[in-house]
């Protein structure tokens, strides 16, 4: 993430401009556990920031039979 912060910051340099940040990560979980312990981080990350303005959205799609986890991050 801190690579995609640095990316963003260079791009936004002396401008003036309303951003929407859109991220994608997807997880292949080698186990259910990791399964939870992934959820679980989500509701973490949620509950934290709850009044964070710029966190506008955070999905999931969790996929079985393939073990793998779709995260959308949306900041403004």
């Amino acid at each position: 993430m801190k690579n995609t912060l640095r990316i963003h910051e260079e791009i936004s340099k002396n401008i003036v401009a309303k951003k929407h940040m859109h991220t994608k990560l997807t997880y292949f979980c080698e186990s259910q556990e990791d399964v939870k312990a992934l959820t679980d981080n989500i509701t973490r990350v949620l509950t934290r920031h709850l009044g964070d303005t710029t966190l506008a959205k955070i999905t999931y799609e969790y996929y079985p039979s393939e073990n793998k986890v779709e995260v959308e991050v949306i900041e403004h």
